[in-house]
């Protein structure tokens, strides 16, 4: 039986006015593995997802895989990439792509995307805007067969905007930071499944086409970053018309493994006159499931 755990919601309500390539080693001594298939699903059977649902079901946001997802696979000498043809499924099969490893390895560690590797364990600094959704969940897992049960990395911070201005405000790219947590860069897995960050480097979503905000309901824009407290957050909005807004929490900005917390703004035109506007949030009462 499937367990229905999936992304939690914490909402964050603000009343502001204002307001690479792959490294892949080859050895001699490697079977190929053309025609091997690796399972991949999420820890307790859970559905495991690379994109979110575009609504929430019960408090719950879901993730899927989409047809041509690649994960890196490391057999304890080398790296190879699989890739999926599965598309918006709650389970997928992965086949080799590029590279060998041992098709009879005692142990397998992958992540997702293929872009990390156990040579190149990084969060990335661009992420790219998709529309109520996300690209490219980093995950996780850690198998002795061929069964990959992923584990979530990270969580999210779903920015939710309205445009309180007289005149149209479009987005362009939104950058997050927090001088005593790292959102980006080389990382650890903690004892719970957590990316932890070494720095202290920031994320860039960029949108390649202008998100125009409107007056009536928010657009949400959604960061993947690491679990932590961000005291206070950051948030750079670079405008369609090259002017920045920038904001900071007054209080600490939660996040959660598997989590994704809410911050509702609505921007007006005060939003441009300081260098500086501070974004009073408030956490609602809804608990993160845990996995």
């Amino acid at each position: 039986m499937k367990a229905k755990l999936f992304f939690s919601v914490v909402a964050m309500l603000s009343l502001v006015s204002c307001t690479e390539n792959i490294d892949i080693e080859l050895k001699d001594e490697v079977s190929p593995v053309e025609k091997v298939v690796f399972s991949a699903f999420m820890e307790n059977y859970a559905e495991s997802r690379t994109g979110i649902s575009d609504y929430p079901t019960f408090g719950y946001y879901s993730l899927f895989w989409t047809r041509g997802d690649a994960i890196s696979i490391y057999d304890g000498r080398n790296t190879a990439v699989f890739t999926t043809e599965n598309d918006k499924s709650s389970f997928a099969e992965f086949v080799l792509s590029e590279g060998q490893i041992n098709n009879e390895a005692s142990e397998y560690k992958a992540f997702y995307p293929s872009n990390i590797t156990v040579y190149n364990q990084k969060l990335p600094e661009t992420q790219h805007y998709v529309k109520d959704n996300v690209k490219n969940f980093p995950m996780y897992a850690y198998s002795q067969s061929k069964d990959l049960k992923f584990k979530n990395l990270c969580g999210i911070i779903q920015l939710s905007l309205k445009n309180g201005a007289d005149s149209p405000i479009g987005v362009s790219s939104i950058g997050l930071s927090s001088v005593n947590s790292g959102m980006s860069g080389e990382f650890t897995i903690g004892i719970d499944g957590a990316a932890e960050v070494e720095g202290t480097g920031g994320v860039v979503l960029v949108c390649e086409k202008t998100v125009s905000l409107s007056e009536f309901t928010e657009t949400d824009f959604n960061i993947i970053v690491p679990q932590g407290e961000y005291d206070p957050l950051r948030v750079d909005l670079h405008l369609a018309d090259g002017k920045v807004m920038q904001l900071a929490s007054t209080d600490k900005v939660s996040v959660k493994r598997s989590g994704m917390t809410r911050i509702e703004l609505t921007l007006s035109e005060s939003s441009y006159e300081s260098s500086l506007e501070m974004i009073p949030v408030t956490e609602a009462d809804v608990d993160f499931t845990d996995r």
